[in-house]
């Protein structure tokens, strides 16, 4: 008998640790996707800040701190976007996950626009400074299309 209840214990204690192990990994999807929706965030906000500027015909200088915030995030997007983190409460397509070379070459393209952005920010030039926002737009877009659900 005294076999027995080891034996029962034994497997109620694997199972504690089993519930506890998924419970920690449903936590950190859900931690994931909450930090990389505040990123698309914070990118959607530096986006429309910019926009907003250049549509008032603002100094070039207010722009520099949207644009240095769109060069550092562009940065961490590959990083939040780890295998099992397409269930909950996101928008993520699959896709990104079947096709994981292609959403890596998207994100770096807008890390390449984004730092170009900045640099045309130091340049100064407005017209230099449009023509670079409008294309961190396209590859923002460009991931987009292909990679959020609507």
């Amino acid at each position: 008998m005294k076999g027995r209840f080891i034996k029962l214990g034994g497997i109620a204690f694997a199972t504690a640790i089993g519930f506890a192990t998924l419970a920690t990994m449903v936590q950190a999807q859900t931690d994931v996707i909450k930090e990389r929706q505040e990123l698309m965030k914070s990118q959607g906000a530096a986006m429309k800040a910019i926009n907003g500027i250049l549509e008032a015909n603002g100094p070039v200088a207010d722009i520099a701190t949207h644009a240095a915030k769109l060069q550092e995030t562009s940065h961490k997007i590959t990083d939040l976007f780890p295998a099992g983190s397409d269930q909950g409460d996101t928008k993520a397509k699959a896709e990104i996950w079947q096709s994981p070379d292609d959403f890596t070459a998207k994100a770096k393209a807008l890390q390449n626009e984004s730092a170009m952005l900045a640099t045309a920010v130091a340049g100064g030039d407005m017209a230099a400074v449009k023509a670079q926002y409008d294309k961190v737009g396209g590859a923002c877009g460009g991931c987009h299309k292909i990679y959020k659900a609507k």
